[in-house]
């Protein structure tokens, strides 16, 4: 074993110091024992360590301190052997005490304590030197890169027993959301293959070895663009003389610079224009105001962003809004009175009479009607506005018909007025209101009423 190697060169250096101190122990005298039993010591770096060896009576011999990892004599005696100033020595009569001040992670190891008897005897004590969490490689607080390319956030740590690195973002929002959402990221390095604007923001890197204190540090990582212009409407209407105010939003970082053009010159803040920006972020939007709108300011403006990165803008129209008066058709309306509540004109009488004039016309006022005028005889769908060859033998004229889209009217068909011209007198029947529907429905009775009796047959 090195330690007897070890045990052998002290005990070589205890002759040539002590000269004739081996020769002087007695065979027949009893050899020391040591009183302070081998022990383990446990120190953070950069403290302060003692390392205690005890015997019951030295008398004549000698104790010596030996470092087994690199087989170093570090003290003989009340001498030391070593030119490494953290390390000093306490010596007496039964015992000898090492200190190392500060004690650094290169000193953890075995100690041997040794004794010069023959044959040699000797204790041991290990000392386990922790060492916290010491950043030895890190990015930085600020890493700037241009959107698309790839970046390494480094946060390498020194530590006993190694520790454990892992990454999380400050806001608490995933670090990657595709191809699945990650929130946490072990290691010391955390890599971005194609960085976007959504990966910004700031990153605290946390190194624990549950052992020691943890060490946690935050890195922002700012990812650089060029603006991108959202416009609030390319085209924009407004009547002469009032006002008008046009926006446009952009996103870039850094931030852009904004500025408005018209007909090829930048418009600014005047007793005609008013230009306002609110920012928010990497947000920006930019509001140009023109007061009383006038004939000349009926043209294309242009918004425009700016930013070391690249530019962009984009065209609102402004034009001119007339006012215009549109007819809106409506349909007509009719009012109906209730059965039997038909209001009888004064001027129209209910008996045929022969009017004095041949030529004479009769005017029905009717203030619920529509100048539409129906017949009491219920049409089929072929029938056309023109009066059947009856009608005109009987001297009915059939006017205006209402239809719609081709089809007949399916509400009220109303029974108004027959002029009958043949007897030279002018006739006004009030009839009954029917449904269209109603009509439908006798008719469908009427015909199972025939079916039914055809089978009877």
């Amino acid at each position: 074993m090195d330690f007897r190697v070890l045990a052998m060169l002290s005990l070589l250096f205890v002759h040539i110091e002590g000269g004739e101190a081996l020769r002087t122990i007695g065979v027949g005298s009893a050899p020391p024992e040591f009183v302070h039993p081998a022990h383990n010591v446990t120190v953070v770096e950069g403290q302060e360590v003692t390392l205690m060896c005890s015997v019951s009576t030295l008398k004549d011999y000698k104790l010596a301190w030996v470092h087994e990892e690199s087989q170093t004599i570090l003290s003989i005696g009340r001498h030391l052997y070593t030119r490494i100033p953290r390390l000093s020595l306490h010596a007496d009569h039964h015992s000898a005490a090492l200190t190392v001040s500060p004690v650094l992670s290169t000193d953890r190891g075995w100690y041997m304590c040794q004794l010069n008897t023959n044959p040699m005897t000797y204790t041991r004590s290990y000392l386990q030197v922790l060492v916290p969490p010491t950043l030895e490689d890190w990015s930085g607080s600020y890493v700037e890169v241009r959107e698309g390319v790839s970046v390494r956030l480094t946060c390498n740590a020194r530590a006993f027993p190694p520790a454990l690195t892992t990454w999380r973002r400050s806001d608490a929002e995933p670090i990657f959301r595709s191809p699945k959402t990650v929130w946490v990221v072990e290691g010391a390095d955390l890599v971005f293959e194609s960085v976007r604007r959504v990966h910004g923001g700031a990153y605290t890197c946390h190194v624990d070895n549950k052992v020691t204190a943890p060490v946690s540090r935050t890195t922002h990582l700012t990812v650089t663009y060029a603006p991108v212009l959202w416009l609030g409407r390319e085209l924009v209407g407004v009547k002469a003389g009032d006002d008008i105010t046009l926006n446009c939003s952009s996103e870039a970082n850094p931030p852009p610079s904004h500025y408005w053009s018209a007909n090829g010159t930048n418009v600014t803040t005047s007793h005609k224009y008013q230009v306002d920006e609110m920012r928010l972020s990497t947000r920006t939007e930019v509001l140009l105001t023109i007061k009383s709108v006038g004939h000349k300011d009926f043209t294309h403006y242009r918004c425009h962003a700016v930013n070391p990165i690249g530019q962009a803008e984009g065209t609102i129209r402004l034009y001119e809004l007339k006012e215009r008066i549109m007819a809106v058709p409506t349909r007509p309306t009719w009012k109906i009175p209730p059965p039997g509540r038909f209001p009888v004109p004064k001027q129209a009488s209910l008996t045929t009479q022969p009017p004095t004039n041949a030529s004479a016309k009769v005017r029905v006022e009717r203030p619920w009607r529509n100048n539409n005028r129906v017949t009491d005889v219920l049409p089929s769908r072929n029938t056309s506005k023109k009066a059947s060859a009856d009608d005109q033998k009987k001297g009915r004229h059939l006017k205006n018909y209402p239809r719609h889209g081709g089809r007949f009217n399916d509400t009220t068909l109303i029974v108004d007025l027959i002029m009958d011209v043949e007897g030279g007198a002018t006739a006004c029947y009030h009839r009954e209101l029917l449904r269209a529907s109603d009509v439908v429905v006798v008719f469908h009775v009427l015909f199972l009423l025939v079916r039914g009796w055809f089978q009877v047959m």
